[in-house]
């Protein structure tokens, strides 16, 4: 796969999260498409971003990202999307995968209620409220 590099950066980049805004409920990588491999909107749900207005959120998010993620893997990532912990995607995502540290490729994937065409998956797991 040609993005293992912007994965392992995004792996980095998740442990950064996790140290600024507590435990992280879900971080993934979502394309528009199947055949997209250059146009990811990063997804991030953690405990401490709830308690942040989205603006701030998303502000964080982007320092790290830019502080973590080469400068040549910038023009992969069109978007950023924070989502709260409690949000029915977050929950779905956390009932239907558990994966830590190790990322989870999706393709075609469908769960309860949300249509994934494709996705790499790096933390997904259920957080204490």
């Amino acid at each position: 796969m040609d993005h293992d590099a912007l994965v392992e950066q995004l792996q980095k980049l998740a442990g950064d999260v996790e140290a600024k805004a507590g435990p992280l409920a879900l971080f993934m990588l979502v394309a528009p498409d199947i055949d997209t491999n250059d146009a990811w909107n990063v997804v991030v749900s953690a405990q401490g971003l709830d308690t942040k207005s989205r603006g701030s959120a998303v502000r964080l998010l982007s320092e790290l990202l830019r502080s973590v993620v080469d400068e040549s893997h910038w023009s992969q990532i069109a978007r950023t999307t924070i989502l709260r912990t409690d949000d029915p995607f977050v929950k779905s995502m956390n009932q239907a995968f558990h994966t830590e540290h190790r990322p989870v490729i999706l393709q075609s994937c469908n769960v309860p209620g949300f249509e994934i065409p494709k996705a790499i998956v790096l933390e997904s797991k259920r957080i204490a409220a």
